[in-house]
């Protein structure tokens, strides 16, 4: 995939989102499943990778480290979230961060796609993860949800 393939294959996920979950109501999107999960949960999951990988991303490219103010496993990630906060809002903190990592990628130089991070792997090689990561968690909100 090139770069912009895989810009746009993060821009289709937020799309996808909006499109397929914000319309429903909470009482849906909060169900558990008979696999144990709900469509809520996957949200805040891809809420949170995509928090830490804006994050390590901005890192890399700044050079500057957040400081760390919460221990490795403590929620928040953002400060802001809560326990109780609807799927919408998860999705629009979603939405926040993923805009952040677009922007970076966006004015990222051809070059520094191929720079190492954290791991040794390559921004783009990242980048591919993220997106795979994204299809499967679509695909998991699908099967929670059923046939659209």
């Amino acid at each position: 995939m090139s770069e912009r393939e895989l810009i746009d294959g993060l821009i289709a996920t937020y799309r996808e989102l909006n499109n397929r979950v914000r319309p429903l109501p909470e009482e849906r999107l909060g169900m558990r499943s008979g696999q144990g999960g709900s469509v809520r949960d996957v949200i805040t999951r891809l809420r949170d990778s995509e928090l830490r990988f804006s994050q390590a991303l901005k890192e890399r490219i700044t050079g500057v480290a957040m400081p760390e103010i919460f221990g490795e496993d403590e929620a928040p990630v953002l400060g802001t979230e809560h326990a109780n906060d609807p799927t919408r809002v998860i999705l629009s903190q979603f939405g926040t961060a993923r805009e952040s990592t677009l922007a970076m990628l966006r004015t990222l130089p051809a070059e520094e796609w191929n720079q190492s991070l954290e791991g040794g792997r390559t921004i783009n090689e990242r980048i591919r993860q993220l997106v795979a990561n994204d299809r499967q968690h679509l695909e998991r909100i699908n099967g929670l949800l059923g046939a659209p």
